[in-house]
Order: structure tokens, then sequence, then C-alpha cells
């Protein structure tokens, strides 16, 4: 072979080798068996707390609420008592009987409202040297008002209650005048003021779920001077009646 020659076989190995080295390692790296480690991505920082996001969803916001108006009933009541005069002869001034009404605001614990009522105590006047004789009644027409009464509404079968009012007292005892209209004239009562004030002790019990009661109790009253009276007077009246409640 000529020096040319051999040059070109020498340089054929020389670029034939190192290819054949590489394909000896690709193959040997692909071989059954054999894997290779995957590169992953690095792990992200932590969000700022600020930032994160919670699993768990916000408390749901409270609306207001609306706060309940006073719960407002009505009570009313009609009773008939029996006026005993504190202090007097017996034998002149006998028991009488008085017919009430009444009628309130009902709040619950405690009912504001007001009272009307006619009452009639006999008088016997034979034997006091007055002009007058045989019996003659002592007339009272009267307006409560107000009357605040205090009591325990919650208790099933009973309702315990007292009161305290302001009277003002319109009497009569046997005094007339004429009065005269368009076309006659005729007599007519005469009735004058006085300053009162009464206080009552009752317990209704219930006889009905509608709110009915069978009403008792204790009435105590007082008059002060007036146009009728030239000193006080005191008198006592239980009674007996009919109570309801409307709530």
């Amino acid at each position: 072979m000529t020096k040319a020659e051999l040059r070109f076989v020498a340089l054929l190995v020389a670029l034939w080798l190192p290819a054949t080295l590489a394909s000896a390692q690709w193959d040997a790296s692909t071989q059954e068996g054999t894997s290779t480690t995957a590169t992953t991505a690095p792990t992200p920082p932590p969000a700022p707390s600020d930032q994160m996001v919670s699993a768990t969803p916000p408390p749901a916001v409270q609306q207001p609420q609306e706060k309940e108006g006073l719960e407002v009933g009505f009570t009313w009541g009609l009773s008939i008592g029996v006026p005993i005069v504190l202090d007097v002869n017996r034998d002149n001034v006998r028991p009488g009987a008085n017919i009430n009404f009444f009628g309130g605001a009902d709040f619950g614990w405690f009912v504001i409202g007001g009272d009307v009522g006619l009452q009639w105590t006999p008088i016997d006047l034979d034997g006091l040297g007055v002009g007058l004789s045989g019996r003659h009644p002592l007339t009272r027409i009267y307006l409560t008002l107000p009357e605040v009464r205090f009591q325990v509404p919650d208790l099933k079968v009973v309702l315990p209650y007292i009161t305290g009012a302001f009277d003002m007292n319109f009497w009569n005892f046997a005094e007339t005048t004429v009065g005269c209209g368009y076309w006659y004239c005729s007599q007519v009562s005469v009735y004058r003021f006085t300053p009162g004030f009464t206080g009552k002790a009752g317990l209704g019990f219930e006889v009905s779920s509608s709110g009915v009661y069978i009403d008792a109790g204790f009435q105590y009253s007082f008059t002060g001077k007036g146009n009728f009276f030239d000193q006080s007077g005191w008198w006592l009246a239980p009674y007996v009646g009919v109570l309801v409640r409307r709530r």
C-alpha cells in the first residue's frame, strides 16, 4: 500500500472508533431493567399567610333580628259589691250595693285602665231628728282614672292581683233642684264632688281557656272632704264578678 492509501485507512479508523463507542453506550442505557431518573420541577414555596386559601368556609353573616314590640291585650270586668261604711252607726247606715265596670290595656304583668260605677248606701233617718224620715239612698256615681293593676299572669288556674286608683266621686242624698228645658221644668238630683282613692286585692279563677275568670276580692275606698262631706270617710266592699282577658 502506498502512503496515501495508509493515511486514508487511518482516517477512516479514527472516524469509525468514536462512533462505535457512542453507539455501545446508548445501547447499554436502554437495555431492559434499566431506567432513567426523571427530572422534577422544584416545589414552589408556600404562599404567604394572608394569601392562603382556607378550606373552611367563612361563617355566615347573621342578619340583625327585629325586636318584638310589647304585646298589649285588653282586660275588662264587671262586678257587684256590697259597700260597708266604717265607723258609723249600723242601725242607720246599712250595707249597700255597688255595680262596677273596669277596662284597661293589659301588658302582662300590669294593666292600666279605669272604672265607672254606681253605688247605693241605704240611710235610715228615723229617730235622727233631721226633718226627714224613712230610708233614703246615699248615691255615688264615680269615675276612676287611672287605675293601675299589678298581676301574676303566668299561673294556669288563678290570677292574683292588686290595684290602686284615684276616684272622682259625685254624691247625692235626697237633694234636688228644679231644672228647666225648652218646654217644661222638673226636679233633678244634685250631685256634689269629692276626691277619693280605692285599692283592691282580688283573685281570678279561670273557667275557660279563652281567658274568662270568676273574679272575687275586697275593695277598700277612701273619700276626702269636698263639696259633700265635711270630714273623710272609709268603707270596705267585698265583690264578685266576671273578668275577661284578651291577649
